[in-house]
């Protein structure tokens, strides 16, 4: 499995070291009237993939002309591909686009990532492996049964969360990796290995009641990466600075 480092060119020339993984360059945008838009850098990104966020605020006109950008500028700079980081859709021609741009980018032997909520056809989907119920292989499974492994991609969402219990809706609050260090220095609860979720978690107590604490760490990263290796599943994505303190340890 080929598994790729999501950073911005200014959190790339902080680092001490180049890291260990090849690069997503999270520098490009689809701008306003959807023009192809490039963040300043005093090194131009060069191989790896492109990272394309979505800036542009109505439907994207002359999308071929943009496709052709998009494609011409990965030529230019040796990617590999693109990863289409766009949000939920506010324009419903964002999943055109994207099958647009799928073929645009295969008549160049290049490839497009694109989350699960745009599935665009010759893509390859995303498939996040932060949830917080169910069973991560149950999602992957019945994802492969749809697509197939080799249309899809993982996307290694590092999970710090605290839920209260009962957690009717599921959703917990984001921590911070020191938030979490703190606690579990205060409570010296013993931590779990959820098989379902793969994912580590501790319980503690608090004046409101009990907290369900669900966090990964370098083992439980890796243990999914495996599964959705074990999977047929070719590649995965990890963000910049979601995984900051593992490279350091590196």
């Amino acid at each position: 499995m080929r598994t790729y480092l999501a950073i911005t060119p200014k959190a790339l020339s902080q680092l001490p070291a180049p890291p260990p993984l090849p690069l997503v360059h999270m520098a490009y945008a689809v701008g306003q009237g959807g023009c192809l838009t490039r963040c300043a850098a005093a090194n131009l990104p060069h191989g790896g993939l492109m990272g394309l966020s979505d800036r542009c605020s109505g439907s994207i006109p002359r999308a071929d002309a943009l496709c052709r950008a998009i494609a011409a500028e990965c030529v230019r700079r040796g990617f590999q591909g693109v990863l289409a980081d766009f949000e939920s859709p506010a324009h419903t021609d964002r999943l055109f686009f994207l099958t647009q741009l799928a073929g645009q980018l295969s008549a160049h032997g290049l490839a497009l990532f694109s989350p699960l909520t745009l599935p665009a056809e010759g893509a390859a989907l995303l498939i996040g492996t932060g949830i917080s119920g169910g069973s991560l292989r149950v999602l992957l499974e019945e994802n492969i049964n749809r697509y197939g492994a080799a249309h899809l991609a993982l996307d290694l969402e590092r999970v710090m969360m605290d839920f209260p219990l009962p957690c009717p809706t599921g959703c917990g609050t984001p921590l911070t990796r020191e938030e979490l260090l703190s606690l579990r220095q205060k409570h010296h609860s013993s931590v779990y290995f959820s098989r379902e979720l793969m994912a580590n978690y501790f319980t503690y107590s608090a004046e409101r009641g009990t907290h369900f604490v669900l966090f990964d760490d370098e083992e439980t990263l890796r243990q999914k990466v495996s599964l959705a290796q074990r999977l047929g599943i070719p590649s995965a994505f990890v963000m910049y600075p979601e995984i900051a303190d593992l490279l350091q340890a590196k």
